[in-house]
C-alpha cells in the first residue's frame, strides 16, 4: 500500500491509513481498512481507477457503509469513499448531487424548494450514490422514479454518463458493476405544496421509528423481498424473532434486520444469515436473497 500512498499524497487525494471499519459501518462491525480514500470530484476517481487498474490493485467503493458488512480480518482492499463527492445544487425542478450525500440530505433539500418525489424515501440511511446503484425504495417508492442522469467512472478510469432507461433499473438493482463508481445524480422532481411534503416526511419517519430498530446498529434489510412475499414475516412465521447467534440478534421489532447487541462479529452474522435462509427454505421453499454487501 505505500505505493498507493504515495500516488495519493502526489495527486492531492484524502486517506487515512489502517482505519477500522467499524468507525464508520452502520453495523459497527469489521476489521482494519489498510487504505481509504476520500476523492473530491470526478477526475480523481478517475485518475485513481487508473492507477489501481494499471497495478492491478483492488478496490471496493462505499458511501455511508449503512449495507454493508465488513469482514472480521484486515480488508483485502482498497475502500474508495464517497463522503467529499457532496456538491448539491438545486436547479428548478432537478437537483443535481454528487454521490456521496445523504438521501436524507436531498430530501430536506427539496422540501426546502417545494419539490415532491422524495417524501417516501426520506429516512433511508444511505448515500446518493449507493442508493442508485442498488435502485434503494420504500414504501413503494424507488429511485427509479426520480432518477434522470447519472455520472460514473468504469474501472479503466473512463468517465461515462447514463440517461433514463439506460440505467436498466430493476428490483435493488441497476446497469452498474461492483467496478463502477457512480459521481453524480440528476433527479427529476415535481412542484409540491410544502406542507404536504412535510407532513408525508414526518408520516414516514414515524412509520420507520415504530417499525425498525432505528435504536441499535444493523446494516437495514438484510434480505431482498421474495414474490409474493416479505422476508421479516417468513422469518418470523419460523420462529426466529429474536434468535442470535453470539452478538447477533433477529430483531425484536422487525425479523428482516439483523442487529449487533453489542459484541457481534461478522462471523456471527453470516452465520445468522446462513441459519435463517436454511430455515426459510426448510419451511417455505423459499431462499432469501441478501440486499446486504458483504466486504
Amino acid at each position: 500500500m505505500t505505493d498507493a500512498v504515495a500516488f495519493c499524497e502526489a495527486n492531492s487525494i484524502p486517506f487515512k491509513t489502517d482505519l477500522s471499519a467499524k468507525t464508520f459501518s452502520t453495523f459497527k462491525i469489521g476489521g482494519i481498512a489498510p487504505l481509504v480514500v476520500y476523492p473530491t470530484d470526478t477526475e480523481q476517481v478517475s485518475i485513481l481507477l487508473k492507477y489501481f487498474n494499471a497495478n492491478n490493485l483492488r478496490y471496493k467503493t462505499v458511501g455511508n457503509c449503512s449495507n454493508v458488512l465488513f469482514s472480521d480480518n484486515m480488508l483485502d482492499c482498497i475502500l474508495i469513499k464517497t463522503d467529499l463527492l457532496s456538491f448539491l445544487n438545486v436547479e428548478n425542478e432537478h437537483i443535481v448531487s454528487g454521490s456521496g450525500n445523504f438521501l436524507s440530505k436531498l430530501a430536506s433539500a427539496a422540501l426546502k424548494n417545494h419539490l415532491s418525489g422524495m417524501e417516501k424515501l426520506f429516512g433511508i440511511p444511505g448515500s446518493v450514490g449507493g442508493a442508485v446503484i442498488m435502485n434503494a425504495g420504500a414504501f413503494g417508492a424507488e429511485m427509479s422514479q426520480i432518477v434522470e442522469q447519472t455520472e460514473y467512472v468504469d474501472a479503466k478510469g473512463n468517465i461515462h454518463i447514463v440517461k433514463g432507461e439506460e440505467h436498466c433499473f430493476g428490483y435493488r438493482k441497476s446497469c452498474f458493476t461492483e467496478s463502477d463508481v457512480v459521481t453524480k445524480t440528476t433527479l427529476k422532481l415535481i412542484p409540491g405544496i410544502y406542507r404536504n411534503i412535510r407532513e408525508e416526511m414526518n408520516a414516514v419517519k414515524t412509520k420507520r421509528v415504530s417499525t425498525q430498530p432505528l435504536d441499535m446498529p444493523s446494516a437495514g434489510s438484510v434480505f431482498k423481498r421474495p414474490d409474493g412475499h416479505f422476508a421479516g414475516k417468513l422469518i418470523e412465521d419460523c420462529g426466529l424473532k429474536g434468535f442470535s447467534v453470539g452478538g447477533a440478534q433477529v430483531s425484536t421489532k422487525h425479523a428482516g434486520f439483523i442487529v449487533n447487541t453489542g459484541n457481534a462479529t461478522a462471523a456471527d452474522v453470516k452465520e445468522l444469515i446462513n441459519l435463517i435462509q436454511s430455515e426459510v427454505f426448510d419451511k417455505f421453499g423459499l431462499m432469501l436473497e441478501t440486499e446486504i454487501r458483504i466486504i
